[in-house]
């Protein structure tokens, strides 16, 4: 009997650590679409994804621990397990990771800006050229669309003077 009751014990400690590395793949999966602001589609997508995962966390639990038995105590172990951490870790862990992302970003960050370091000094560089060249390119064309124009221009006029002269009065 004592033995029956340490495995029962150990089974429910053990899917209590369940539902708290379930809470705390939940606490990845919010930091994850804080990121990446998914839409429609791709959240269900990673909501398809992260129930696919907890269920593989679930029977793996259940599994190595009752051989596939499911029991009360099983369900209120995952659940207590996950009030514990959502209670008592999820702020400082969400606090860590995110601390730790926003630190990998900044330095992604640096790093590609000393890669593109060149190529805006490059850019900088031909800016001003550029902008000079553009405007005089702009001051051409509209002078060579008016030159065009002034055929059609005097043709039109022509007409209407032309009307006017063999107009019967």
């Amino acid at each position: 009997m004592d033995s029956f009751v340490q495995n029962q014990a150990y089974i429910f400690f053990a899917t209590l650590y369940g539902g708290i590395v379930m809470g705390f793949i939940y606490d990845l999966y919010r930091i994850f679409r804080y990121y990446l602001k998914p839409k429609k589609v791709a959240t269900f997508i990673e909501d398809f994804i992260f129930w696919i995962i907890i269920s593989v966390i679930f029977v793996t639990v259940i599994l190595y621990t009752n051989w596939g038995e499911i029991r009360g105590y099983i369900f209120l172990g995952f659940f207590i397990g996950a009030f514990l951490y959502s209670r008592f870790l999820s702020k400082i862990i969400i606090t860590a990771i995110v601390w730790i992302v926003n630190g990998i970003i900044k330095i992604l960050k640096y790093i590609l800006k000393f890669i593109f370091f060149p190529f805006r000094l490059i850019g900088s560089k031909l800016h001003n050229p550029y902008n000079r060249a553009k405007s005089r390119v702009n001051r051409l064309s509209k002078r060579i669309k008016r030159y065009l124009k002034l055929p059609f221009t005097l043709l039109k006029g022509l007409k209407k003077n032309i009307k006017t002269m063999f107009s019967k009065k």
